[in-house]
């Protein structure tokens, strides 16, 4: 009978071993494997973090020219201390792979079509559109460009190797939760990667177009009703430096001619519903800028302010961090998987 039992048990919990070991089919879906999720040594217990940030931390990685201080404020935004900007460079892949590794993967096999890879069937059409688009094509030129500045290059190796450092010192305990949850590695970053970074942004800023919601909707309008609504130049807006004639000749000052018709080459998307499915109608957004002079200032001195509209994310597109050298000093955020920061300020 002890026996019985205990086979009983070994066969029960090697079956349980094999189910949490596979994918758990859910009507059309597949949740990934729970067993290496809900491992207690290497699971999501490991990614348990203190409540006290580290406020000061010495960084060791291998290749620093010089000593390296990274200090944490109330924000747990790093401020990095380097005497060589190639040492801060490389500090800062270190500690952004620390806290963002997940989303700087993620990113790059979004905008080299490599999503389904690690999620499945269902990115497939994002998968494709990105590899038409020629993101891959798109990030290889810009190392192209990039290699042209020898300091350039010497910056984003360095950040590079950052970040793989911090990928050695790791266990897969250690790995993001991300990964846990859909079961796969991290790889190796390469500069490639931050590449395909900097064109997932250029494809949020620019990647978009309405010509097929214009020509339908044109063509319900007509000529004057569209020139109305969706003019080239809106009389209302206003430049930041004041208009006193010097842009005539270099904007439109009234519409172009628009040729076209309901029987266009481009096609007509056929009404279906709701005019919101054929007309342009969505919302126009777009960043923002401005400058207060000093005179209306405390301090005296004027301001500078400005907004990128961007998508709202979690993990937030951008990171904080100070960079702080013999030859520069700055404070802003920098966009993870890309060495230096994007918007942000100095002493002057």
């Amino acid at each position: 009978m002890r026996l019985l039992k205990f086979l009983s048990a070994l066969l029960l919990t090697i079956a349980c071993l094999w189910q949490f070991n596979r994918p758990i089919p859910m009507g059309d879906k597949n949740i990934p494997p729970l067993g290496g999720f809900f491992n207690p040594f290497s699971g999501f217990w490991a990614n348990a973090e203190p409540a006290n940030h580290p406020g000061f931390k010495d960084i060791a990685i291998s290749g620093l020219k010089g000593p390296v201080d990274v200090v944490y404020d109330d924000l747990m935004v790093p401020h990095i201390f380097a005497q060589h900007l190639e040492d801060a460079a490389r500090v800062q892949g270190y500690i952004t792979a620390q806290q963002r590794l997940w989303q700087m993967d993620i990113t790059a096999r979004k905008a080299s079509g490599r999503l389904s890879e690690v999620i499945g069937e269902k990115t497939l059409k994002l998968d494709r559109l990105a590899r038409r688009r020629g993101m891959v094509y798109a990030a290889e030129n810009d190392l192209i460009g990039w290699s042209k500045s020898p300091t350039t290059m010497k910056l984003l190796n360095a950040y590079t190797e950052g970040v793989n450092a911090w990928l050695a010192q790791i266990s897969p305990a250690d790995w993001p939760i991300e990964y846990k949850l859909l079961d796969y590695k991290p790889e190796p970053w390469t500069p490639l990667k931050a590449a395909l970074v900097t064109e997932a942004m250029a494809e949020t800023l620019c990647a978009w177009e309405d010509d097929l919601e214009n020509t339908n909707t044109f063509a319900q309008l007509g000529e004057e009703a569209f020139n109305y609504l969706y003019p080239e130049w809106n009389p209302k807006q206003q430049a930041v430096i004041p208009d006193t004639g010097q842009w005539v000749g270099i904007r439109p000052l009234l519409p172009p001619p628009f040729v076209a018709s309901a029987t266009n080459a481009l096609g007509s998307i056929q009404e279906t519903g709701t005019t919101k499915e054929w007309m342009n109608d969505g919302p126009i957004s777009g960043s923002n800028n401005w400058a207060l002079s000093g005179a209306k200032t405390r301090s005296g001195k004027p301001i500078l302010c400005n907004d990128p509209h961007l998508n709202l994310t979690l993990p937030s597109i951008w990171f904080q961090v100070q960079i702080h050298t013999p030859e520069m000093n700055t404070y802003g955020v920098s966009l993870p998987g890309v060495p230096g920061v994007v918007i942000g300020f100095n002493e002057n």
